[in-house]
């Protein structure tokens, strides 16, 4: 009977791809509260109209403020500590939640998003405001979507990532011996040295002198 061949796994992201994505997209996130959101034109203290133009940092500066935390979180993630990951996927998966909340709260209420830039450029508080709203507020929830799945990906599959073992202590290091640790020959070529010329040396180490004992022993050869 043919024996049958065992499933092959499905893949999962690595833990390097899972950090750059997070990276990447926290960084596009925070950029895009760079650019125009909602455009308004409200009358200042002389009856003018004005054109004012709202960026997403003034209509929505939460966005802002959880990007940067995504920044962080994302990077932690690197880490070898598995404990961190369960702290950096529920951060991420707020971070990406709440800035989608916040671009929708522009969507839905444009005027009250750019009251408060609107009266700085105008000198004038609870005037009537005609606003836009542009489609970065929309296009802002792609980068935070995915910075939410992330999260997720961070929980999921974040437990089974491999625990980093590259970093010794210094003592293991030094009473390792490259020729039966493979481990230890690494470090050295790691510090410049070569593993082969330590085995050498630690081989050809010269015996103790025994002309003591061989002196009263009575040994002729031994000077007396």
């Amino acid at each position: 009977m043919s024996q049958e061949s065992p499933a092959p796994r499905s893949p999962r992201p690595s833990r390097r791809a899972t950090v750059l994505a997070g990276t990447a997209a926290a960084a596009l996130l925070a950029g895009s509260t760079r650019t125009v959101w909602v455009e308004a034109l409200a009358p200042d203290l002389a009856g003018t109209a004005q054109q004012v133009t709202v960026t997403g940092s003034d209509a929505a500066p939460a966005v802002l403020a959880l990007s940067m935390v995504a920044i962080a979180a994302s990077l932690a993630t690197g880490l070898s500590s598995r404990w961190l990951r369960f702290l950096t996927g529920p951060v991420l998966l707020a971070t990406g939640a709440g800035s989608a909340i916040a671009a929708l709260g522009v969507v839905q209420a444009p005027e009250q998003a750019a009251r408060s830039a609107v009266a700085s450029a105008t000198g004038v508080l609870g005037g009537d405001v005609l606003t836009e709203t542009t489609a970065w507020p929309l296009i802002t929830l792609a980068p935070a979507v995915a910075v939410a799945v992330l999260g997720i990906v961070v929980l999921v599959v974040g437990g089974r990532w491999p625990v980093g073992t590259r970093y010794r202590s210094a003592a293991v290091a030094a009473t390792a011996d490259p020729g039966q640790d493979p481990a230890a020959a690494w470090d050295a070529l790691t510090r410049g040295e070569d593993p082969s010329l330590l085995e050498t040396e630690t081989d050809g180490e010269p015996e103790p002198y025994a002309g003591a004992d061989a002196s009263e022993d009575g040994d002729p050869r031994t000077p007396r």
